[in-house]
């Protein structure tokens, strides 16, 4: 049993152990994301440990007090499982969402409650003194419970429509939610062994690496494209495809830093990419290029559209906060062919340009 049990779970528990030194030593995540990513560890290596000792017990068969120890086993096995989830909804709440309503954590509190209870009351499972092991009217509660946190986490990541690389991350989820669907119903239908939490090891940390490359890509403060989506970004359209850019600069930000405070200056940031982003169409792509330097790339060749929507965007953000707030464009196309950094100094030539009629504008008022 126990030789089986290490073919079964000796690449997991390899795969978990390396991913605990990955964790410990990653320099991108906040120290609650890290300790939450370092639980979801303990527990996976918990839940491993607890499968292999209810399985031991159970090959004991009614020697002594086997079908107790087997109880509680299995009362793990059902009242912990959902956690697993639960805290991938956490790690995802901690980096992008706002703060979780109570009601969340209801079901696992209901069926940790109701998976205790079953070692008396049999609703979910019940172990005879003969150490027989029987399934309950409420044995789906647990995988249930399980999925829908799975299901929430996919809701999340479906619903944050600007986030950077948003469909690859919910088509992961999809992916991760039917293997570890799958290798349930071959433990609970067909009898396997030592399935769910091999499936689920891997999809931990695969998820791990999706959310690292979702910070290198994705600018947290802005809700932009980061300078590293972006240089990948034009390594793609560089003499090989069509586009429209703009480069977008914040007016008089040194002057606002000056007088309220970098925090001000941050907020007068994230105002301007707010304004931009409500308005984009779903070809245009808003990069933060550095410090208050957008770039604004659109796949399609429509040089009026862009102008249309920063101009909009432009009456907007000054009205968005109490501080004043405006931000100067130039708009140059590319052309297939051409080097793309040629139209990029276009644009930046036009944004100054721009900046300078607002400025006489205003020196004009």
């Amino acid at each position: 049993m126990f030789r089986e049990a290490m073919k079964s779970y000796y690449a997991p528990l390899l795969i978990l152990l390396f991913f605990g030194v990955m964790v410990f030593v990653d320099k991108l995540f906040s120290q609650k994301i890290k300790r939450l990513f370092l639980l979801e560890i303990c527990l996976q290596l918990f839940l491993i440990a607890v499968t292999w000792l209810d399985q031991y017990f159970a090959f004991m068969g009614d020697n002594g007090f086997a079908w107790r120890l087997r109880s509680i086993t299995t009362c793990l096995n059902f009242a912990i499982g959902p956690c697993s989830p639960m805290i991938l909804v956490l790690i995802y709440d901690t980096g992008v969402l706002g703060k979780i309503p109570k009601i969340f954590y209801v079901p696992q509190i209901i069926n940790f409650t109701t998976s205790v209870l079953s070692i008396w009351s049999g609703w979910i499972f019940s172990v005879s003194t003969s150490n027989v092991y029987r399934r309950g009217p409420l044995f789906p509660m647990s995988l249930t419970v399980g999925f829908f946190y799975l299901l929430t986490l996919i809701v999340f990541s479906a619903k944050q429509q600007n986030k950077p690389n948003r469909r690859a991350e919910t088509t992961f989820l999809i992916a991760a939610f039917g293997g570890i669907g799958s290798a349930a119903c071959l433990e609970v239908f067909f009898g396997l062994s030592f399935m769910i939490w091999n499936v689920s090891s891997v999809c931990i940390v695969l998820y791990f690496l999706l959310l690292t490359t979702q910070k290198i890509l994705y600018d947290s403060m802005t809700g932009t494209y980061s300078r590293t989506a972006y240089e990948r970004r034009m390594e793609k359209i560089n003499f090989r495809l069509p586009c429209t850019v703009a480069m977008i600069d914040l007016n008089n930000l040194k002057q606002l830093n000056d007088r309220y405070g970098h925090s001000a200056g941050d907020v007068a940031i994230c105002s301007v990419t707010s304004a931009i982003l409500k308005q984009k169409s779903r070809h245009m792509k808003l990069y933060r290029y550095g410090g208050d330097e957008f770039v604004f790339v659109s796949s399609r060749i429509c040089e009026e559209e862009m102008d249309r929507v920063l101009k909009t965007a432009q009456e907007q953000c000054s009205g968005v906060i109490e501080l004043p707030v405006s931000f100067s464009y130039g708009v140059a196309v590319h052309q297939a062919g051409d080097y793309i950094h040629e139209a990029i100094l276009r644009a930046d030539e036009a944004m100054y340009q721009n900046k300078a009629k607002m400025r006489e504008g205003k020196a004009a008022e």
